[in-house]
């Protein structure tokens, strides 16, 4: 029976670094040979479950495989890091997912990675009331670039005009974690970091929507039941020049917690444009 006191938390974020054309993080164009990756599950149980993906995409213009250091002629390493364990016991359950990876050039709005997941967990429907469900997701970009002046060689990025390549060191993280004996959860995580044209920016996205089963719109007295956090951090450096002298720096940190009976709801957008 859910007796403890109710938490409605609820977060939206959006981080935008604007520092002109071409100043902020760049997108990195694709190799000569792409590929695509789809996979869709769908599982449901009375009893226990566990799902696990780890997935890491690289993009470089150069070499990968002496990195680091990266050559100082604007070379730029992008890095998509996305990692989900969940494990339920003793209970009814119920899980959805898709993801998706694409290595081919993507244009602003879309998207190299994504995920799209549903969870349902209630700890009473196999009449033990003594499981739960621990969970945890989260989703990293990471972009990283030397300085160059397109005219002194730097045709990899596609430009031949004198474009100025500042310097990047970029880094966003944001995921969530919880341990639930009943809850609703939906989430989903987006990424771009290649594409053919360096106008196009660096993207990712995240979101998580946490409630009860059955809840009732506006009544957190029926919402999920156990702890949850969500949570986003990032860090971010541009270069001013084709130098290495570092011309803006961000850091950001935010986690947001609830427990009892709580709504839990965080919406975290990045762009580099």
């Amino acid at each position: 029976m859910k007796t403890k006191a109710h938490v409605l938390l609820v977060f939206i974020l959006v981080i935008v670094v604007a520092c002109g054309f071409a100043s902020a993080a760049r997108t990195i164009p694709p190799s000569n040979e792409t590929s695509s990756l789809t996979v869709s599950t769908s599982a449901a149980a009375i009893g226990d479950l566990s799902a696990h993906t780890d997935i890491v995409y690289v993009q470089g213009n150069g070499d990968l495989t002496n990195n680091p250091p990266l050559d100082m002629d604007g070379e730029g390493q992008s890095t998509i890091s996305y990692q989900e364990d969940t494990m339920a016991v003793s209970g009814a359950v119920t899980y959805d997912k898709y993801t998706n990876l694409d290595t081919g050039p993507k244009t602003a709005n879309g998207a190299n990675f994504e995920t799209d997941k549903l969870m349902t967990y209630d700890s009473d429907a196999d009449g033990t009331e003594n499981g739960q469900m621990i969970s945890e997701e989260s989703i990293l970009v990471e972009v990283v670039a030397t300085g160059n002046t397109t005219a002194a060689g730097c045709c990899p990025w596609g430009t031949a005009d004198g474009t100025v390549l500042p310097a990047t060191n970029d880094v966003v993280i944001a995921g969530s974690d919880m341990v639930v004996s009943e809850a609703a959860v939906a989430s989903s995580s987006s990424a771009l970091i290649t594409a053919d044209s360096i106008s196009t920016p660096v993207e990712m996205g995240y979101s998580v929507d946490i409630q009860g089963v059955n809840q009732t719109p506006g009544d957190p007295s029926t919402g999920a039941e156990g702890s949850a956090t969500a949570y986003v951090s990032a860090n971010l450096q541009e270069g001013n020049g084709d130098g290495t002298a570092m011309g803006t720096e961000v850091t950001y940190s935010d986690v947001t917690s609830a427990s009892g009976l709580f709504e839990l709801a965080k919406d975290v957008s990045y762009s580099s444009s």
